[in-house]
C-alpha cells in the first residue's frame, strides 16, 4: 500500500470562480491515485495539513502539490485540466469552479518596536497610500511609517486591496515581500514597518494590531467580526470528479474541518 506523498516545491506559474460546495463525502472508498493540488504561499502550510491528515485515511492517494503566487498558480491550472489549488481570494469575475473549505484573517502586523494597539480602516488605507508618514499621525512614537506590500500577483495583496484599498493604489515608497514569511520576517527586522499577512504566518517577532478596534481571533472571523476576513477556497476548471470529488468531500467534512481549524477558522463552529 502506498503512502500519500507530500511534494511541495515552489514555482513560477491567475485566475478562479465560484459555485456552491459540494457535498461532503464520507471516508474515501476509491481505489488509489495521484491527484495533484497546488496552493498559493499564503495557504501552503494548509495544504501541508491537509496533506497529512488525508493520508491517515486514504494512504493509497498520492498527492503531489507546487506552491506559488495567485497569478502563477491559476494561471496553471486554468491550462491543465486535472489540477485544483487552494487559495485566499477569488476575483469577482472568476470563470473557475471552486467551493469554500475555510476562513482565513489578513493580520495587520508592525515593527515590535512600534507598540500601536489599533489602526481603523481608513489609517490603514491612508497609510498604504503613502499619505500618513509617520506613527504619530495615528496616536504611535515619532518614527516614520515604513509600508510593505505583497508584490502584484499575489493572492492576500488582492484581497487585502479588495477590502481596504477600494481602487486606490498603494504607495510607490512600499518595499515588496514575495511571499508571506518574506513579510513577516522583513517586518521584524525594518524598522518603522507595517504590513499584511495571512493568519497562519503570524509570530511572536511581530506585533499584531487590531482593526476597527476588533482584533484578530476564530471568535470574531467565525461571528464576521473582523474587517479583514477571507475565504479559502479550492478551485479548478471544472466540478471535481473521482478522487477529487472526494478529496473535496472530505475537506468539506467534519475530518476536514478540524484539520483546517489547526491553523485557520473552520467554515463553521464546530
Amino acid at each position: 500500500m502506498r503512502r500519500a506523498k507530500r511534494t511541495i516545491v515552489i514555482v513560477t506559474f491567475t485566475l478562479v470562480s465560484c459555485s456552491s460546495p459540494i457535498v461532503p463525502a464520507a471516508t474515501p472508498t476509491l481505489d488509489g491515485a495521484t491527484i495533484q493540488i497546488y496552493t498559493t504561499t499564503a495557504t501552503a502550510p494548509l495544504v501541508n495539513d491537509l496533506m497529512a491528515g488525508y493520508a491517515r485515511v486514504a494512504p493509497e492517494i498520492i498527492i503531489e502539490s507546487a506552491a506559488g503566487n495567485y497569478d502563477a498558480v491559476s494561471r496553471r491550472v486554468a491550462e491543465a485540466e486535472t489540477i485544483y489549488f487552494v487559495t485566499n481570494y477569488l476575483p469577482a469575475d472568476t470563470a473557475l469552479w471552486a467551493a469554500p473549505i475555510g476562513q482565513d484573517g489578513i493580520a495587520i502586523i508592525t515593527h515590535p518596536d512600534i507598540p500601536i494597539e489599533d489602526l481603523t480602516m481608513q489609517q490603514l488605507r491612508r497609510i498604504y497610500q503613502g499619505q500618513i508618514l509617520s506613527w504619530e499621525e495615528v496616536d504611535g512614537p515619532d518614527d516614520a511609517i515604513q509600508v510593505i506590500s505583497r508584490e502584484n500577483g499575489s493572492g492576500t495583496r488582492a484581497e487585502f486591496e479588495r477590502l481596504v484599498m477600494g481602487n486606490r493604489q498603494t504607495t510607490r515608497s512600499a518595499l515588496i515581500a514575495p511571499s508571506s514569511s518574506a513579510m513577516v520576517m522583513s517586518v521584524a527586522q525594518t524598522p518603522g514597518s507595517v504590513g499584511y499577512v495571512s493568519m497562519r504566518y503570524v509570530t511572536d517577532d511581530v506585533h499584531t494590531v487590531t482593526v476597527d478596534s476588533v482584533a484578530l481571533t476564530r471568535e470574531n472571523i467565525i461571528n464576521n467580526r473582523y474587517p479583514l476576513r477571507a475565504m479559502l477556497y479550492i478551485a479548478g476548471t471544472d466540478e471535481p470528479e473521482d478522487h477529487y470529488r472526494v478529496f473535496i468531500g472530505w475537506i468539506q467534512s467534519m475530518d476536514g474541518q478540524l484539520v483546517v481549524g489547526q491553523h485557520y477558522v473552520p467554515l463553521s463552529q464546530p
